[in-house]
């Protein structure tokens, strides 16, 4: 699993559908807040995927990669600013 990679969810563009939570298979996001995608173990993310991301409808996934922090504007309402 991966240390420097791991799902950001912003949560202004997230319509918390739960889809996410329900497709990721490494146990990334925190269930017993479902449908609201929370990002309890990013640890246990698998380098590279991107599945939920990918499969997300509103774009509101991103990914902290190669050790590099996820740049946030502050523009908006995400799981690294709160």
């Amino acid at each position: 699993m991966a240390k420097n990679w791991y799902p950001v969810v912003d949560y202004s563009k997230c319509n918390t559908c739960g889809y996410c939570i329900d497709l990721c298979q490494y146990d990334v996001y925190e269930k017993a807040k479902s449908p609201l995608p929370v990002v309890s173990s990013p640890d246990n993310c698998l380098e590279g995927c991107k599945y939920c991301g990918v499969m997300c409808m509103q774009n509101a996934i991103k990914y902290v990669e190669n050790g590099t922090e996820y740049k946030c504007d502050g523009n908006h309402f995400c799981s690294c600013c709160g």
